[in-house]
């Protein structure tokens, strides 16, 4: 993160003196405003009542449209924010990693098909540097801190936000490669009943079931899901020898791939008066092959997941004083991550494991609207904690070897102030978030329960990161805007309990690690168009991102790794975004993005070296043709440019450029509207990589080829 650690100190305890005063400063104006409200006498001065409360409740419950026409979010005006509406898309068979992927500046590198293990770069980033949220409910672990996406939910979704210019208000921890967040789907006093039923190539199938309804000031949804497949698809095998030798080269099926899952989701909102209680339990169990490298398969080797998420929340408008909106969050996360190896076919000595995490947090956010001050004020403070405990098994699921348990707690305050000027066409959105992270662990793996708690070692740091957006919109009509967005942040990563306490036998853990930090840029005009028959969006972003005190893991021995702040990176490019719909019939999209990301570490054999999985040019386009409540059909089109699969840019580890190409076709079975209620029935076919190209992003484990997918949508 900094050059030496006494420079940090010195820039922790400096920085909090600066963070405290600025919320002085803020809280200042607060009290003076709630002094003059209580002091203000209804009866005698209405006139003076009246249109202020009209202006409050304009400002305090104001739609997402104002930002979404510079592409922005309510919560990160000056940010290049993608929100992925999924309606339409979820009728299709598609996936989480699939529909990521579509969007400028994301990249996903998968081991296998759908169902693999699956993780997201944003702009360059590792993957264990981007955020995720369901609901702001983070989902990240500090066991590896890399999610997997197949691990996530996805048709229970509603939206996805993709945040690019770092840390935003309203969620916890910084974000040095951008963060996710997944919106569930809600009642919104919707009366419906939803039923999916898919299936497609190597025998995968899915069924979906979804059920809105509400009751008075009661709205809820239910959603419930089973999905499997066995993911044999044929892929070259090459016997481990790709480059010296191709002779012994053959079509192999890939075994072992398989996966089930089940998720079950409910959502429930009552609004009192004028506060509104949420509850969200988030249920997924996932089990499933780990196949190994394709020339080397395995044939028992699986994986048990579960995860339970559970989250209250309030919003309540005009909380204490009219001017003040105030959130809640409270949530618990239990999971559990078993590996099943009968036949050692990975470790010969303990092959099996047990995990137990757990993850809850409070979560307060206040929003304050200084409209005399054309300012909004967004708060976000809270307290996580994550306790974690692996064990270790033998063949027979027999416990060998217990570790001790560990603990983390996360506390932080954030502020973000959105000043506003000229009729909010220029804003400027400076913010700061103050973290502390106190870890607890025990070196000896007898201790037990309390005496594991009271005699554990326990470090202590603290960090502030920074950010400051602008956003001005020099020409704006009823129908038009045309802005400019400029950002810049520093943000920090804290070690995750793989990189500080290690794997016996593997892994030797590092307590002095320092935290990665990145320095952070992006600017780039944004412009909406909407007239007659045509509806356009697009921008173009130029992005800077230097990461320094990358954490590496380096040779300990023949055997094992230890992980070292040795790494560093320079990535940078732009990004062009293009979104057009003509006569609400035809739908055309198209991303680019031009990124350059190089090792800029003193390692002789890694510095200028290309990072891995990160290909300079990447192109996604797609063309729709809608023909209303009688069929749709669509072509996208995928570039991804070469790219190096390992750290040293080594010849066979070379992966050329690749085109990608899917198809579908969707028909109305049945459509009608009845009590204005929906009822429809849809079939929907699809072909995806019609050439057939095949692939890899990780060495020796192979992408599927052409696959073919028939979807039956029916609402009533």
């Amino acid at each position: 993160m900094h050059k030496n650690a006494c420079r940090s100190l010195i820039v922790v305890e400096g920085s909090k003196t600066n963070f405290v005063a600025a919320v002085l400063l803020y809280l200042i104006p607060l009290f003076s405003i709630q002094a003059q409200t209580q002091s203000e006498n209804p009866k005698t001065n209405k006139q003076g009542d009246i249109p202020k409360v009209k202006k409050i409740k304009v400002v305090g419950k104001q739609k997402d449209k104002e930002y979404s026409k510079t592409g922005s979010v309510k919560n990160d005006p000056s940010g290049f924010t993608n929100v992925i509406e999924l309606d339409k898309v979820k009728q299709r068979y598609t996936s989480l990693d699939e529909v990521l992927e579509r969007e400028a500046g994301i990249r996903i590198r998968r081991y296998g098909g759908l169902g693999s293990y699956s993780t997201l770069s944003i702009r360059g980033s590792n993957a264990n540097q981007v955020r995720f949220y369901i609901d702001g409910v983070p989902l990240n672990n500090n066991v590896g801190g890399e999610v997997n996406l197949s691990d996530l939910p996805f048709d229970n979704l509603e939206k996805i936000e993709v945040y690019k210019s770092g840390t935003s208000a309203g969620f916890s921890g910084s974000a040095i490669g951008g963060a996710v967040n997944l919106v569930t789907q809600k009642g919104k006093k919707d009366k419906s009943t939803q039923l999916q039923l898919g299936a497609g190539s190597f025998k995968t199938i899915k069924l979906n079931a979804m059920h809105k309804d509400f009751y008075k000031d009661l709205d809820y949804t239910f959603f419930a899901q089973r999905e499997k497949s066995d993911q044999d698809f044929t892929f070259r095998n090459n016997n481990g020898t790709p480059i010296l030798n191709t002779i012994d080269d053959f079509d192999d099926k890939r075994q072992n791939a398989w996966f089930d899952r089940f998720n079950f989701t409910t959502n429930l909102a009552y609004k009192h008066k004028s506060t509104t209680y949420t509850f969200l339990n988030d249920f997924n169990y996932r089990m499933h092959g780990i196949p190994g490298p394709g020339y080397n398969q395995t044939q028992k080797v699986k994986r048990k997941f579960l995860r339970n998420t559970s989250s209250l929340g309030t919003d309540t408008k005009g909380f204490w004083f009219e001017n003040l909106n105030f959130q809640t969050r409270l949530y618990y996360t239990g999971g559990r991550d078993e590996l099943f190896d009968p036949r050692k076919e990975f470790n010969s000595a303990s092959p099996d494991s047990k995990a137990n995490i757990q993850q809850y947090g409070l979560h307060l956010i206040p929003e304050i609207y200084l409209l005399k001050y054309h300012q909004i004020i967004r708060i976000l403070a809270g307290s996580e904690r994550e306790t974690y405990k692996r064990d270790r098994r033998n063949e027979f699921h027999e416990i060998v070897e217990k570790t001790p348990r560990k603990f983390r707690t996360h506390n932080f305050v954030q502020l973000q102030d959105e000043f506003r000027f000229w009729d909010k066409r220029l804003r400027l959105i400076p913010s700061v978030q103050a973290e502390q992270y106190v870890d607890r662990y025990n070196e000896d793996p007898l201790k037990q329960n309390l005496t594991n708690l009271l005699n554990g070692q326990k470090t202590e740091r603290k960090f502030t990161n920074y950010r400051f957006g602008f956003i001005g919109i020099p020409y704006q009509t009823p129908k038009t805007v045309l802005g400019w967005k400029m950002n810049g942040s520093i943000e920090t990563r804290f070690p995750d309990f793989l990189e500080l306490f290690g794997e016996r036998g593997s892994i030797i853990g590092n307590t002095d690690l320092k935290p990665e930090k990145s320095k952070n840029f992006d600017a780039g005009p944004v412009l909406d168009l909407q007239f007659t028959n045509v509806d356009l969006n697009t921008s173009i972003a130029y992005f800077k991102k230097t990461i320094e005190s990358m954490i590496l893991f380096v040779p300990n021995s023949q055997f094992t790794l230890r992980p070292e702040n040795v790494d560093s990176a320079l990535i940078r490019g732009f990004e062009f975004s293009l979104k057009l719909k003509l006569y609400k019939k035809i739908m055309l999209d198209s991303n680019y993005t031009y990124q350059k990301a190089i090792n800029t570490s003193d390692v002789t054999y890694l510095k200028n070296k290309y990072l891995p999985l990160r290909p300079l040019h990447e192109w996604q386009a797609g063309v729709e043709y809608y023909q209303q409540d009688k069929f749709e059909t669509g072509f996208r089109t995928t570039f991804i440019g070469a790219v190096f699969k390992d750290r040293t840019n080594e010849y066979q580890n070379y992966e050329p450029a690749r085109w990608l190409h899917n198809i579908y076709f969707s028909f109305y079975i049945y459509k009608a509207k009845v009590d204005n209620a929906s009822k429809e029935l849809k079939v929907t076919f699809e072909a995806k990589n019609i050439l057939d190209k095949r692939a890899f992003d990780i060495v020796g484990y192979p992408l599927p080829g052409r696959s073919y997918y028939v979807t039956l949508n029916a609402k009533f």
